[in-house]
């Protein structure tokens, strides 16, 4: 038999390590920060939208998060008091309100972040096409899995 045959078992345990890392990391970041989760996914959400050049309205952190407006607000108002975010005017609709991060924010979370997010990049870079598309397929095939078994 041939000790280099990658099995679906062993797919299954790089999963969990995974997952576990992730977890331990996220964990890290949060108690880093002194960020509740749901603190951390937003900022994270406000810097990702931030660097591709998009503002974010109140009601879109609320369908990201899966929260309704009133706990968005309840967020909104701590990080704001702790001055992770700032509220501003839209430029064109003085009706509505922006959210963004401010550079407090930028060097509390983005640097952890970023630092695993520029290592998973560095990773995927050195992948061949081929082997970009099997994970590409498998992450997919798992993130719909996952969404299935939530829906109920």
């Amino acid at each position: 038999m041939d000790e280099n045959v990658v099995t679906k078992d062993d797919v299954l345990d790089a999963l969990e390590r995974f997952r576990a890392a992730d977890a331990a990391m996220h964990l890290r970041v949060r108690e880093t920060s002194a960020l509740g989760d749901n603190e951390l996914r937003m900022l994270q959400y406000l810097l990702l939208r931030r660097r591709e050049g998009a503002v974010v309205r109140p009601s879109e952190l609320s369908r990201h998060l899966g929260i309704s407006s009133a706990s968005t607000t309840a967020l909104l108002d701590r990080l704001e008091k702790q001055g992770r975010v700032e509220r501003v005017s839209h430029p064109t609709d003085r009706r509505s309100i922006l959210i963004a991060p401010t550079a407090h924010a930028e060097t509390a979370v983005a640097d952890l972040v970023d630092a695993f997010a520029d290592r998973v990049a560095a990773i995927a870079g050195g992948l061949d096409a081929h082997g970009r598309d099997c994970i590409l397929t498998f992450l997919d095939e798992v993130a719909a899995a996952a969404d299935n078994v939530a829906a109920g």
